[in-house]
């Protein structure tokens, strides 16, 4: 349980500003249509509108695998580092980034198995111990893919670039999501 004195977690409403950062740096441009069309389907809590499904709990609010480090190295305990945006909010957003790169294809299966896996046998509250995660992050994970899309088509206009690689596959997962609606158990 969260102590009640922390603010919510800050993950949606830097969702939402990435969002609306590429609304206004990179309007026109081919990528923008499908990553914002992605975004507006997720339900009003993952964009920042609405409060965020309860009960809350204690969220890192910004995990990603750099954020885990070995103290000290090499075969110290991991540690999480970088709580600037911890808060109270839906547990399976921590897992959000890890499993949007999963289903973009920019983590490989094994990596994902192997850190699910881990998270799961270390008690983590974000997804069910057994079964498929999948109802649980895929809202997350849509939100996660949006914001990552949309901060790499803003920073790609700005630059005067086309979009690599990682940044076409961000984009072409936010066009996938949009013709399949979120399966959000909590609304």
């Amino acid at each position: 349980p969260a102590p009640a004195a922390l603010p919510p977690m800050r993950g949606p409403a830097k969702a939402a500003l990435a969002a609306a950062r590429l609304s206004d740096t990179a309007p026109d441009h081919p990528a923008t249509a499908p990553v914002l069309t992605a975004w507006a389907a997720l339900p009003a809590w993952a964009r920042g509108e609405a409060a965020m499904p309860g009960p809350a709990a204690l969220c890192h609010g910004d995990l990603h695998l750099g954020q885990l480090i070995r103290h000290p190295a090499p075969d110290g305990p991991w540690l999480l580092i970088d709580v600037d945006d911890l808060g109270t909010g839906v547990p399976a957003w921590d897992l959000a980034r890890p499993a949007a790169w999963y289903a973009c294809g920019l983590l490989p299966p094994e990596e994902w198995h192997r850190f699910l896996t881990a998270y799961r046998a270390a008690g983590g509250p974000a997804v069910p111990a057994e079964g498929d995660p999948w109802p649980t992050l895929d809202v997350p994970a849509r939100a996660l893919t949006a914001q990552t899309a949309a901060r790499a088509v803003a920073k790609a206009v700005l630059a005067g670039r086309a979009l690599d690689e990682v940044e076409r596959s961000l984009v072409d997962a936010c066009a996938r999501m949009a013709s399949v609606r979120p399966a959000d158990p909590r609304g």
